[in-house]
């Protein structure tokens, strides 16, 4: 993860009816806010939400087999799409209904037949504070000299992708990645290049792990750790062996790295995932730096 993802492309809007007048309505009305996405039931939006994960949905109350309230309660149950806020848009003008939806965790209400601007106002309100709220997440998440994660954002996927492994019953590799001599580096050019470096070599593991589910972030100092959900140690390896290279090839200095994979169950800890990692790091460096050292101690 890096701050550049923070330019999401464009936002995206589900619009959930079961009326194909109000799809098209809502959809040439907002076309110009968001892209829209669109589904005709409840249980449709539910997997389309699940999928695609939109900013915001718009959700017609009264529709056949499940209505608005019954949507928005199993969006709200579902971890992918409990944050997602929700504008309820419906005929139904009884107060109630709408104590009911605000109560259920509805974002806005909003009255058919509805006026145009308006919509589009709450809409793009809503959509605004959106784009707010992600960005001082990735702020909160991201190492602000590198823009790689920061270690807060590291341990709290790294929580959630052991929970998933143990479930799964599906291989975690982690990698610790260290520059070599950065303490001399510093000494010899000053804490400015030092910080540009550490920019360089952040970019191209950046590049290395752009891909779901891996995660690279910076630890601190000049140490890096890469998550490997669903990796074996062969194919994590490759990768890590694929960094240190890259490193080299396209600095002027080396890195080394420490690895280790696992299959957690409930009796393992990722701290000692760590821990196994860590070592191999300190037997990497003794090994004369820029190389690659995987812990050959599998715990189950």
């Amino acid at each position: 993860m890096t701050i550049d993802s923070l330019s999401h492309p464009t936002q995206q809007v589900l619009i959930v009816d079961d009326e194909v007048i109000n799809l098209k309505v809502l959809s040439n009305l907002l076309r110009d806010e968001a892209s829209i996405i669109l589904a005709k039931s409840g249980k449709q939006a539910i997997r389309k939400a699940r999928e695609l994960r939109p900013d915001l949905i718009i959700l017609d109350i009264k529709m056949p087999e499940m209505d608005g309230f019954e949507t928005l309660s199993e969006l709200h149950q579902l971890p992918q799409t409990a944050a997602i806020p929700v504008i309820f848009i419906t005929g139904l003008s009884d107060e109630h209904y709408e104590e009911k939806g605000l109560l259920l965790g509805a974002a806005d209400y909003i009255f058919k037949p509805f006026h145009p601007g308006i919509v589009k106002a709450r809409v793009h309100t809503h959509l605004q504070l959106v784009r707010q709220r992600t960005m001082l997440e990735h702020l909160a998440n991201c190492d602000s000299l590198t823009s790689l994660a920061n270690r807060r954002y590291y341990k709290k996927i790294l929580t959630r992708e052991w929970i998933n492994a143990i479930q799964n019953k599906q291989p975690v590799s982690l990698a610790i990645f260290d520059i070599d001599n950065f303490k001399h580096y510093n000494d010899e050019f000053g804490h400015d290049a030092g910080d540009h470096l550490l920019c360089q070599v952040s970019s191209i593991l950046a590049s290395q792990f752009d891909q779901e589910p891996l995660l690279i972030s910076r630890f601190g100092g000049e140490e890096f750790v890469a998550l490997m959900p669903t990796f074996g140690q062969p194919k994590a390896r490759q990768l890590i062996e694929q960094s240190v290279k890259q490193v080299s090839d396209h600095t002027n200095v080396t890195i080394s790295a420490g690895g280790s994979s696992c299959i957690p169950n409930d009796t393992t800890s990722s701290s000692t995932l760590f821990s196994k990692a860590d070592k191999a790091l300190y037997v990497a460096k003794g090994r004369g730096k820029n190389c690659v050292v995987w812990s050959e101690e599998h715990f189950v």
